[in-house]
């Protein structure tokens, strides 16, 4: 193993490791020395420079970097509109397909009453044709009539102050 190396100052009084950095002892407390000292007076001469808090970014990154804001956002308004849109086909199409098969219902109910309708006049058709009936085919000798009731006369006329006046032809919406 290697062995730390003694220093031979007065001043200084520790060990050097094995990197060559001096390390104190630890009940002993370093005074200042010349040669510190001067190291110090050495680095208050020396400029410093001063790293910027915030580097400048480019034209060209920032223009980057608004362009992927305004993505960002037009992604999700158009993204949101698509679920919208989504949303009101699907609504729609449910919709739709229930009022078709509602459509579908009634119009087979509708046909079934047509032929029910048409099977109930022949049935009467025929028992009106049958012997025992009672029933005699119209003949215009036979055909009564009758004569109308007078003209009633109206109780009294309303005043031309009262009536509503009549509204403006291009006041009245188009679909009336």
């Amino acid at each position: 193993m290697h062995q730390p190396h003694r220093l031979s100052n007065s001043n200084h009084s520790g060990t050097i490791n094995r990197e060559g950095a001096l390390r104190q002892p630890r009940n002993q407390k370093s005074a200042p020395s010349k040669s510190m000292a001067v190291s110090d007076s050495n680095l208050q001469q020396q400029r410093v420079r001063q790293l910027r808090t915030h580097a400048s970014i480019p034209v060209w990154l920032r223009s980057l970097l608004a362009a992927q804001k305004v993505s960002k956002i037009l992604f999700v308004g158009v993204f949101g509109l698509s679920l919208v849109v989504y949303g009101q086909t699907m609504h729609t199409q449910t919709t739709w397909r229930t009022s078709e098969d509602q459509l579908r219902r009634w119009n087979k109910q509708e046909r079934q009453q047509g032929i029910m309708n048409e099977n109930l006049k022949q049935e009467l058709a025929k028992t009106a044709e049958s012997q025992g009936s009672g029933l005699v085919a119209p003949k215009p000798e036979m055909a009564i009539f009758i004569q109308g009731a007078p003209p009633r006369q109206p109780k009294s006329l309303p005043d031309q102050t009262q009536a509503p006046k009549p509204t403006p032809v291009s006041q009245v919406p188009s679909g009336y």
